[in-house]
């Protein structure tokens, strides 16, 4: 019975493990179309991006939300313009004709070649 416990819960973590979200497709899609030390570099910041919003919640959440609680009406001020800004130049954008081209300039930046 012991065994059949353990296979049980080796399924169950593969089970967890597998499913692979936005950010492990990127890295494996990076990893296949530019090498497994770009995959690895981008791994490793999204990584970091993890940590430093793990840091920031774990250490800083009270004076966040005070911070953000006092200043409510200011910054629902400024993401309102900024999404009538990004609304109006989308609007004004001419339809896209061909798809955007990648290119990769070292580890530092995989860019967009519009």
């Amino acid at each position: 019975m012991e065994g059949w416990t353990l296979l049980k819960g080796m399924g169950l973590g593969l089970a967890i493990a597998v499913p692979v979200g936005p950010i492990g497709l990127l890295c494996i899609r990076r990893s296949l179309t530019q090498g497994q030390l770009m995959g690895l570099v981008t791994g490793l910041g999204a990584a970091t991006a993890d940590g430093i919003y793990g840091s920031i919640a774990g250490f800083g959440l009270t004076a966040v939300a005070d911070l953000l609680v006092r200043h409510t009406q200011a910054m629902q001020l400024i993401g309102a313009l900024f999404l009538c800004y990004l609304g109006f130049t989308t609007l004004r954008a001419d339809p896209a004709t061909e798809a955007a081209k990648v290119s990769s300039r070292g580890l530092w930046g995989p860019t967009l070649l519009l």
